[in-house]
């Protein structure tokens, strides 16, 4: 007796609209490696290697070189993003590992599937044995796509470090050319001052303030870029997160229909709510770990 499969939609209908959704899954993480989600002239700025993150480089100290480091407490805040922009590289490293890690078990726990699905129906004939194993194929394609949004986290975490990195490199150019505008304006004042009565620092320190400012506000605007580029990056790992959940409910339907509806002891050995529950933690990791 040929046992038929109840479903919801028909077997081409189900594996259309998971194609297409893995489809998108890998849209998004070309997108993410492209970053495409960079904002404005930051993505026109040198790349920078992740790295710079921990870099303790201080460019205000060239003002003490100069012998003018009476001038930093008054343009001190043009390092201050700097102090806010470095951080643990390792960890960022560390964690994206770990969504590797994730999408590599999940993408083994799909070819398993896959490959138990073919193997176990391959003596069944008519309607029955045809629609397990596209419903077999359908599941796998669904969990390759947890594994898909996995590494596309990984990928946004590591790309993400590397962003911030290049905004620490940028930020820390633009002070060191305030510092190259500003230095030969107040050692020459500095030279001068027994001559003027200390009238040519006077004129002098205002002008190398009005400069930091000037930079100050170019520094605001690489910020402004970074946390724009953040967004439109979780953005595009929760539009990645809410296609997830799209795939989750059909391969959960697929999975239920396939198991009540298989021949009993004809079922394959890796079902298809196990392979659904082993999937990746990252319908809040992933975008908690970007905020």
């Amino acid at each position: 007796m040929v046992t038929t499969l109840p479903r919801t939609g028909t077997p081409s209908s189900d594996a259309g609209r998971i194609a297409a959704l893995l489809a998108e899954l890998r849209s998004v993480s070309a997108a993410v490696v492209s970053r495409e989600w960079v904002s404005g002239g930051l993505a026109g700025d040198p790349d920078a290697p992740i790295g710079a993150m921990t870099s303790t480089e201080r460019p205000l100290s060239a003002l003490d070189s100069a012998g003018v480091g009476f001038l930093t407490p008054l343009i001190s805040f043009l390092e201050e993003p700097l102090d806010q922009l470095r951080g643990d590289p390792d960890s960022v490293s560390s964690r994206a590992g770990e969504f590797d890690s994730a999408g590599q078990d999940a993408t083994s726990v799909a070819e398993e599937y896959r490959s138990s699905a073919a193997q176990e129906t391959s003596e069944w004939t008519g309607q029955a044995g045809t629609d397990y194993l596209t419903a077999g194929t359908e599941l796998a394609d669904g969990i390759l796509s947890i594994g898909e949004t996995a590494l596309t986290s990984g990928k946004a975490l590591i790309e993400a470090g590397e962003v911030v990195a290049k905004v620490v490199a940028a930020v820390t150019r633009l002070i060191t050319e305030a510092i190259a505008e500003i230095t030969p304006i107040i050692t020459q004042a500095l030279a001068a001052a027994p001559a003027t009565f200390g009238q040519s620092l006077a004129v002098a320190i205002p002008q190398c303030v009005q400069i930091a400012v000037e930079y100050g506000g170019r520094i605001a605007g690489k910020l402004a870029e970074l946390l724009t580029s953040g967004e439109n990056l979780i953005k595009l790992v929760e539009g990645a997160l809410g296609v997830l959940k799209v795939v989750k409910e059909i391969v959960s339907s697929i999975g239920e229909q396939s198991q009540s509806g298989a021949p009993s002891g004809d079922k394959p050995s890796v079902s298809a709510k196990t392979a659904v529950s082993e999937e990746p933690a990252l319908t809040t990791s992933a975008t908690e770990e970007l905020a």
